[in-house]
Protein backbone atom coordinates (compact mmCIF):
# COMPACT_ATOMS: atom_id res chain seq x y z
CA UNK A 1 0.00 0.00 0.00
CA UNK A 2 1.27 3.47 -0.90
CA UNK A 3 1.81 5.61 2.17
CA UNK A 4 -0.12 8.90 2.31
CA UNK A 5 2.30 11.31 3.94
CA UNK A 6 -0.51 13.83 4.58
CA UNK A 7 -2.57 11.33 6.58
CA UNK A 8 -1.29 10.59 10.12
CA UNK A 9 -3.27 7.33 10.03
CA UNK A 10 -1.70 6.11 6.80
CA UNK A 11 -1.06 2.38 7.13
CA UNK A 12 -3.62 1.94 9.90
CA UNK A 13 -5.38 -0.90 8.12
CA UNK A 14 -2.09 -2.73 7.54
CA UNK A 15 -1.87 -3.55 11.26
CA UNK A 16 -3.44 -6.95 12.09
CA UNK A 17 -5.69 -5.48 14.78
CA UNK A 18 -8.03 -8.49 14.83
CA UNK A 19 -5.12 -10.69 15.88
CA UNK A 20 -4.14 -8.33 18.71
CA UNK A 21 -5.82 -8.11 22.08
CA UNK A 22 -6.82 -5.46 24.59
CA UNK A 23 -8.76 -5.44 27.84
CA UNK A 24 -12.11 -6.06 26.16
CA UNK A 25 -11.09 -8.72 23.64
CA UNK A 26 -9.73 -8.31 20.13
CA UNK A 27 -8.40 -4.91 19.09
CA UNK A 28 -10.33 -4.62 15.83
CA UNK A 29 -12.14 -1.56 17.25
CA UNK A 30 -8.92 0.44 17.74
CA UNK A 31 -8.84 1.88 14.17
CA UNK A 32 -12.33 3.32 14.69
CA UNK A 33 -11.28 5.15 17.83
CA UNK A 34 -8.12 6.48 16.18
CA UNK A 35 -10.15 7.76 13.23
CA UNK A 36 -12.63 9.43 15.59
CA UNK A 37 -9.71 11.13 17.34
CA UNK A 38 -8.32 12.37 14.02
CA UNK A 39 -11.78 13.70 13.08
CA UNK A 40 -12.10 15.54 16.38
CA UNK A 41 -15.31 13.73 17.34
CA UNK A 42 -16.59 14.72 20.76
CA UNK A 43 -20.08 13.25 20.86
CA UNK A 44 -21.11 11.35 23.96
CA UNK A 45 -19.98 11.56 27.54
CA UNK A 46 -16.35 10.57 26.92
CA UNK A 47 -14.00 11.62 24.09
CA UNK A 48 -12.72 8.80 21.84
CA UNK A 49 -9.23 9.17 23.37
CA UNK A 50 -10.65 8.22 26.79
CA UNK A 51 -12.60 5.30 25.32
CA UNK A 52 -9.50 4.06 23.54
CA UNK A 53 -7.40 4.45 26.68
CA UNK A 54 -9.92 2.34 28.59
CA UNK A 55 -9.29 -0.49 26.16
CA UNK A 56 -5.57 -0.41 25.54
CA UNK A 57 -4.39 0.91 28.94
CA UNK A 58 -7.19 -0.42 31.14
CA UNK A 59 -6.51 0.39 34.82
CA UNK A 60 -2.86 0.90 33.95
CA UNK A 61 -2.37 -2.48 32.23
CA UNK A 62 -0.85 -1.88 28.82
CA UNK A 63 -2.10 -4.28 26.15
CA UNK A 64 -0.31 -5.71 23.14
CA UNK A 65 -2.46 -3.44 20.94
CA UNK A 66 -1.19 -0.31 22.69
CA UNK A 67 2.30 -0.41 21.21
CA UNK A 68 0.86 -0.61 17.68
CA UNK A 69 -1.15 2.56 18.34
CA UNK A 70 1.94 4.58 19.26
CA UNK A 71 3.15 5.64 15.77
CA UNK A 72 -0.34 6.84 14.81
CA UNK A 73 -0.76 8.79 18.06
CA UNK A 74 2.67 10.38 17.57
CA UNK A 75 1.83 11.49 14.03
CA UNK A 76 -1.54 12.87 15.14
CA UNK A 77 0.08 14.74 18.03
CA UNK A 78 2.45 16.36 15.54
CA UNK A 79 -0.28 17.28 13.04
CA UNK A 80 -1.23 20.96 13.56
CA UNK A 81 -4.46 20.45 11.60
CA UNK A 82 -5.96 18.32 14.38
CA UNK A 83 -7.73 19.49 17.54
CA UNK A 84 -7.21 18.41 21.16
CA UNK A 85 -3.70 17.23 20.48
CA UNK A 86 -2.97 17.32 24.22
CA UNK A 87 -5.21 14.23 24.48
CA UNK A 88 -2.96 12.31 22.09
CA UNK A 89 0.08 13.18 24.20
CA UNK A 90 -1.78 12.25 27.38
CA UNK A 91 -2.61 8.86 25.89
CA UNK A 92 1.03 8.35 24.93
CA UNK A 93 1.96 9.00 28.56
CA UNK A 94 -0.55 6.37 29.70
CA UNK A 95 0.77 3.89 27.13
CA UNK A 96 4.33 4.50 28.34
CA UNK A 97 3.80 4.06 32.08
CA UNK A 98 0.19 3.07 32.84
CA UNK A 99 -1.72 5.13 35.42
CA UNK A 100 0.36 8.25 35.98
CA UNK A 101 -1.08 8.76 39.49
CA UNK A 102 0.61 5.51 40.53
CA UNK A 103 4.00 7.12 39.86
CA UNK A 104 3.66 10.21 42.04
CA UNK A 105 5.45 11.74 43.81
CA UNK A 106 8.50 9.60 43.01
CA UNK A 107 8.38 9.23 39.24
CA UNK A 108 8.39 6.15 37.03
CA UNK A 109 11.21 3.61 37.19
CA UNK A 110 11.32 1.51 33.99
CA UNK A 111 13.61 -1.01 35.67
CA UNK A 112 10.68 -2.40 37.62
CA UNK A 113 8.77 -3.44 34.50
CA UNK A 114 11.93 -4.84 32.91
CA UNK A 115 12.75 -6.87 36.01
CA UNK A 116 9.15 -8.12 36.13
CA UNK A 117 9.41 -9.26 32.51
CA UNK A 118 12.60 -11.20 33.23
CA UNK A 119 10.94 -12.80 36.26
CA UNK A 120 7.94 -13.84 34.18
CA UNK A 121 10.18 -15.28 31.46
CA UNK A 122 12.13 -17.17 34.09
CA UNK A 123 9.02 -18.93 35.33
CA UNK A 124 8.47 -20.92 32.14
CA UNK A 125 9.53 -24.27 33.65
CA UNK A 126 7.32 -23.76 36.71
CA UNK A 127 4.40 -22.86 34.48
CA UNK A 128 4.88 -25.98 32.35
CA UNK A 129 4.68 -28.12 35.48
CA UNK A 130 1.65 -26.22 36.82
CA UNK A 131 -0.15 -26.63 33.49
CA UNK A 132 0.68 -30.34 33.33
CA UNK A 133 -0.71 -30.89 36.83
CA UNK A 134 -4.18 -29.66 35.83
CA UNK A 135 -7.05 -32.07 36.51
CA UNK A 136 -8.42 -32.10 32.95
CA UNK A 137 -8.06 -30.60 29.49
CA UNK A 138 -10.32 -27.63 30.23
CA UNK A 139 -8.34 -26.64 33.31
CA UNK A 140 -5.08 -27.24 31.44
CA UNK A 141 -6.15 -24.88 28.65
CA UNK A 142 -7.24 -22.28 31.20
CA UNK A 143 -3.89 -22.38 32.97
CA UNK A 144 -2.01 -22.18 29.68
CA UNK A 145 -4.02 -19.11 28.68
CA UNK A 146 -3.35 -17.46 32.04
CA UNK A 147 0.40 -17.94 31.61
CA UNK A 148 0.29 -16.75 28.02
CA UNK A 149 -1.53 -13.56 29.03
CA UNK A 150 0.88 -12.85 31.89
CA UNK A 151 3.76 -12.96 29.44
CA UNK A 152 1.94 -10.81 26.87
CA UNK A 153 1.17 -8.16 29.50
CA UNK A 154 4.72 -8.12 30.84
CA UNK A 155 6.17 -7.79 27.35
CA UNK A 156 3.65 -5.09 26.43
CA UNK A 157 4.62 -2.92 29.42
CA UNK A 158 8.25 -2.85 28.31
CA UNK A 159 7.61 -2.53 24.57
CA UNK A 160 5.10 0.31 25.11
CA UNK A 161 7.55 2.29 27.22
CA UNK A 162 10.34 1.76 24.69
CA UNK A 163 8.13 2.76 21.74
CA UNK A 164 7.10 6.06 23.31
CA UNK A 165 10.65 6.75 24.51
CA UNK A 166 11.92 6.34 20.95
CA UNK A 167 9.40 8.98 19.80
CA UNK A 168 10.54 11.65 22.29
CA UNK A 169 12.99 13.41 19.92
CA UNK A 170 10.18 13.95 17.40
CA UNK A 171 7.73 15.11 20.09
CA UNK A 172 10.11 17.67 21.61
CA UNK A 173 8.87 20.31 19.14
CA UNK A 174 5.52 20.30 20.98
CA UNK A 175 7.18 22.05 23.93
CA UNK A 176 7.04 25.18 21.75
CA UNK A 177 3.47 24.71 20.54
CA UNK A 178 1.06 27.67 20.62
CA UNK A 179 -1.30 25.64 22.85
CA UNK A 180 -0.31 25.84 26.56
CA UNK A 181 -2.22 22.66 27.42
CA UNK A 182 -0.33 20.76 24.72
CA UNK A 183 2.97 22.20 25.96
CA UNK A 184 2.17 21.16 29.53
CA UNK A 185 1.14 17.64 28.56
CA UNK A 186 4.35 17.27 26.59
CA UNK A 187 6.41 18.34 29.61
CA UNK A 188 4.47 15.78 31.65
CA UNK A 189 5.36 13.11 29.09
CA UNK A 190 9.08 13.95 29.22
CA UNK A 191 8.98 13.58 33.01
CA UNK A 192 8.37 9.85 32.67
CA UNK A 193 11.68 8.86 31.07
CA UNK A 194 14.52 9.08 33.60
CA UNK A 195 16.80 7.25 31.19
CA UNK A 196 16.57 10.29 28.91
CA UNK A 197 17.35 12.87 31.61
CA UNK A 198 20.60 14.01 29.96
CA UNK A 199 18.72 15.27 26.90
CA UNK A 200 15.41 16.10 28.64
CA UNK A 201 16.81 18.41 31.33
CA UNK A 202 18.08 21.06 28.84
CA UNK A 203 14.79 20.88 26.93
CA UNK A 204 12.69 21.29 30.08
CA UNK A 205 14.82 24.07 31.56
CA UNK A 206 14.52 26.02 28.30
CA UNK A 207 10.79 25.33 28.26
CA UNK A 208 10.28 26.61 31.83
CA UNK A 209 12.43 29.69 31.17
CA UNK A 210 10.35 30.71 28.15
CA UNK A 211 6.93 29.54 29.36
CA UNK A 212 4.31 32.25 29.94
CA UNK A 213 1.60 30.06 31.50
CA UNK A 214 2.26 29.59 35.25
CA UNK A 215 0.53 26.21 35.23
CA UNK A 216 2.51 24.93 32.27
CA UNK A 217 5.77 26.27 33.73
CA UNK A 218 4.95 24.54 37.03
CA UNK A 219 4.43 21.30 35.11
CA UNK A 220 7.91 21.68 33.64
CA UNK A 221 9.51 22.19 37.05
CA UNK A 222 7.68 19.18 38.47
CA UNK A 223 8.84 17.19 35.44
CA UNK A 224 12.46 18.08 36.20
CA UNK A 225 12.01 16.74 39.71
CA UNK A 226 10.37 13.51 38.55
CA UNK A 227 13.35 12.75 36.31
CA UNK A 228 15.28 12.34 39.56
CA UNK A 229 18.60 13.62 38.21
CA UNK A 230 20.67 15.81 40.60
CA UNK A 231 21.81 17.86 37.59
CA UNK A 232 18.43 19.59 37.70
CA UNK A 233 18.78 20.77 41.33
CA UNK A 234 20.32 24.24 40.73
CA UNK A 235 17.68 25.24 38.20
CA UNK A 236 14.79 23.85 40.27
CA UNK A 237 16.12 25.43 43.47
CA UNK A 238 16.34 28.83 41.78
CA UNK A 239 12.52 28.93 41.65
CA UNK A 240 11.95 28.26 45.35
CA UNK A 241 11.79 32.00 46.03
CA UNK A 242 9.91 32.91 42.86
CA UNK A 243 7.21 35.60 43.13
CA UNK A 244 5.02 33.24 41.04
CA UNK A 245 3.30 30.97 43.58
CA UNK A 246 2.95 28.12 41.06
CA UNK A 247 6.71 28.07 40.51
CA UNK A 248 7.45 28.18 44.25
CA UNK A 249 5.16 25.24 44.83
CA UNK A 250 6.54 23.27 41.86
CA UNK A 251 10.10 23.89 43.02
CA UNK A 252 9.32 22.60 46.52
CA UNK A 253 7.59 19.52 45.09
CA UNK A 254 10.49 18.77 42.75
CA UNK A 255 13.13 19.28 45.43
CA UNK A 256 11.56 16.68 47.72
CA UNK A 257 11.78 14.22 44.82
CA UNK A 258 15.44 15.18 44.47
CA UNK A 259 16.08 14.45 48.15
CA UNK A 260 15.95 18.03 49.47
CA UNK A 261 13.48 18.86 52.25
CA UNK A 262 14.79 22.01 53.91
CA UNK A 263 12.68 24.16 56.21
CA UNK A 264 11.95 26.49 53.28
CA UNK A 265 10.80 23.59 51.11
CA UNK A 266 8.48 22.40 53.87
CA UNK A 267 7.16 25.94 54.40
CA UNK A 268 6.23 26.25 50.73
CA UNK A 269 4.54 22.84 50.70
CA UNK A 270 2.56 23.62 53.85
CA UNK A 271 1.43 26.88 52.26
CA UNK A 272 0.38 25.07 49.09
CA UNK A 273 -1.62 22.47 51.03
CA UNK A 274 -3.46 25.15 53.01
CA UNK A 275 -3.69 27.86 50.34
CA UNK A 276 -2.86 26.39 46.92
CA UNK A 277 -2.80 28.27 43.64
CA UNK A 278 -6.04 28.07 41.70
CA UNK A 279 -6.28 24.80 39.82
CA UNK A 280 -5.31 25.07 36.18
CA UNK A 281 -5.72 22.70 33.24
CA UNK A 282 -2.22 23.67 32.16
CA UNK A 283 -0.78 22.01 35.28
CA UNK A 284 -1.23 18.52 33.95
CA UNK A 285 -0.41 16.34 36.97
CA UNK A 286 -3.34 14.99 39.03
CA UNK A 287 -5.84 17.02 37.06
CA UNK A 288 -4.25 20.31 38.07
CA UNK A 289 -4.62 19.82 41.83
CA UNK A 290 -1.70 21.67 43.42
CA UNK A 291 -3.05 20.81 46.87
CA UNK A 292 -3.04 17.03 46.39
CA UNK A 293 0.42 17.05 44.84
CA UNK A 294 1.78 19.23 47.64
CA UNK A 295 0.28 16.80 50.16
CA UNK A 296 1.98 13.87 48.41
CA UNK A 297 5.33 15.64 48.56
CA UNK A 298 4.86 16.78 52.16
CA UNK A 299 4.01 13.21 53.17
CA UNK A 300 7.54 12.16 52.28
CA UNK A 301 9.20 14.68 54.60
CA UNK A 302 9.98 14.36 58.33
CA UNK A 303 7.61 17.29 58.96
CA UNK A 304 4.58 15.41 57.61
CA UNK A 305 3.11 14.53 61.00
CA UNK A 306 3.79 17.78 62.80
CA UNK A 307 0.78 19.68 64.08
CA UNK A 308 1.51 22.51 61.64
CA UNK A 309 1.54 20.23 58.60
CA UNK A 310 -1.54 18.35 59.74
CA UNK A 311 -3.36 21.65 60.33
CA UNK A 312 -2.57 22.69 56.76
CA UNK A 313 -4.09 19.43 55.54
CA UNK A 314 -7.19 20.02 57.64
CA UNK A 315 -7.64 23.43 56.01
CA UNK A 316 -7.60 21.63 52.67
CA UNK A 317 -10.11 19.04 53.88
CA UNK A 318 -12.46 21.75 55.12
CA UNK A 319 -12.55 23.61 51.81
CA UNK A 320 -14.24 23.04 48.49
CA UNK A 321 -17.37 21.47 47.10
CA UNK A 322 -18.34 19.40 44.10
CA UNK A 323 -17.20 16.09 42.67
CA UNK A 324 -13.59 17.03 41.89
CA UNK A 325 -12.91 18.57 45.27
CA UNK A 326 -14.75 15.72 46.95
CA UNK A 327 -12.18 13.37 45.43
CA UNK A 328 -9.43 15.72 46.63
CA UNK A 329 -10.79 15.51 50.16
CA UNK A 330 -11.01 11.73 50.02
CA UNK A 331 -7.45 11.43 48.76
CA UNK A 332 -6.06 13.92 51.27
CA UNK A 333 -7.91 12.31 54.18
CA UNK A 334 -6.49 8.96 53.15
CA UNK A 335 -2.93 10.33 53.17
CA UNK A 336 -3.33 12.30 56.41
CA UNK A 337 -4.81 9.43 58.40
CA UNK A 338 -2.32 6.91 57.03
CA UNK A 339 0.51 9.18 58.18
CA UNK A 340 -0.86 10.00 61.61
CA UNK A 341 -2.27 6.51 62.24
CA UNK A 342 0.38 4.32 60.57
CA UNK A 343 0.17 0.53 60.32
CA UNK A 344 -1.53 -1.39 63.08
CA UNK A 345 -0.80 -0.59 66.74
CA UNK A 346 0.55 -3.41 68.90
CA UNK A 347 -2.30 -2.67 71.28
CA UNK A 348 -5.26 -0.57 70.05
CA UNK A 349 -5.85 2.54 72.18
CA UNK A 350 -8.38 1.94 74.95
CA UNK A 351 -9.39 5.57 75.20
CA UNK A 352 -9.17 8.89 73.39
CA UNK A 353 -6.67 10.12 75.98
CA UNK A 354 -4.13 7.44 74.99
CA UNK A 355 -3.70 8.99 71.54
CA UNK A 356 -1.02 11.55 70.68
CA UNK A 357 -1.85 15.24 70.44
CA UNK A 358 -1.78 15.15 66.64
CA UNK A 359 -3.98 12.05 66.53
CA UNK A 360 -6.52 13.62 68.86
CA UNK A 361 -6.43 16.80 66.80
CA UNK A 362 -7.26 14.86 63.64
CA UNK A 363 -10.15 12.98 65.27
CA UNK A 364 -11.61 16.18 66.73
CA UNK A 365 -11.69 17.65 63.26
CA UNK A 366 -13.37 14.59 61.77
CA UNK A 367 -15.92 14.33 64.57
CA UNK A 368 -17.07 17.89 63.87
CA UNK A 369 -17.89 17.15 60.21
CA UNK A 370 -20.47 15.22 58.22
CA UNK A 371 -18.22 15.08 55.16
CA UNK A 372 -18.63 11.65 53.55
CA UNK A 373 -15.44 12.04 51.50
CA UNK A 374 -13.35 12.74 54.60
CA UNK A 375 -14.83 9.82 56.53
CA UNK A 376 -14.46 7.36 53.67
CA UNK A 377 -10.88 8.47 53.08
CA UNK A 378 -10.06 7.97 56.76
CA UNK A 379 -11.82 4.61 57.15
CA UNK A 380 -8.88 2.31 56.42
CA UNK A 381 -6.69 3.91 59.09
CA UNK A 382 -9.53 4.08 61.62
CA UNK A 383 -10.31 0.38 61.15
CA UNK A 384 -6.66 -0.60 61.55
CA UNK A 385 -6.59 1.27 64.85
CA UNK A 386 -9.99 -0.16 65.85
CA UNK A 387 -11.50 3.30 66.11
CA UNK A 388 -15.11 4.28 65.24
CA UNK A 389 -15.61 4.85 61.52
CA UNK A 390 -18.94 6.71 61.60
CA UNK A 391 -19.83 10.25 62.77
CA UNK A 392 -21.99 9.19 65.73
CA UNK A 393 -19.54 6.67 67.13
CA UNK A 394 -16.57 8.97 66.61
CA UNK A 395 -18.28 11.88 68.35
CA UNK A 396 -19.01 9.70 71.34
CA UNK A 397 -15.41 8.47 71.34
CA UNK A 398 -13.88 11.94 71.42
CA UNK A 399 -16.39 13.16 73.99
CA UNK A 400 -18.29 15.49 71.66
CA UNK A 401 -21.66 14.12 72.75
Amino acid sequence: MTEDLDDPLSGLDDVPWARLGHSYGTADDVPGYLRAMRAGDSEGRHPPSALLANRIVHQGSRSEAAVHAVPFLVRMALDPRLVDRHRFVGLLTAIAIGLDNNHLPNGYDPREDREHLETVRGQADEWDQWIAEAADEEERNGRAETCRQLLIDAEAAVSCYDAVRDALPALAVLLTSSDPELRANTANLFARFPECAVTSIPLLTAFVTEEVSPGAAATGVVALGLLGDPAAVPFVESHLGSPVVELRWASAFALTRLGIATATVVDVLVEAVARPPEEAVTMSFLGGSYRRLAMLALAGTPAATTLRAVDAGLVGLAEGAGAVRSYDRYDMAQHLFALVFPGEPVEPPQSFGELSEVQRHLLWFLADRDDAACFSGACDALRRWQLPTGPTGLRAYVGSV
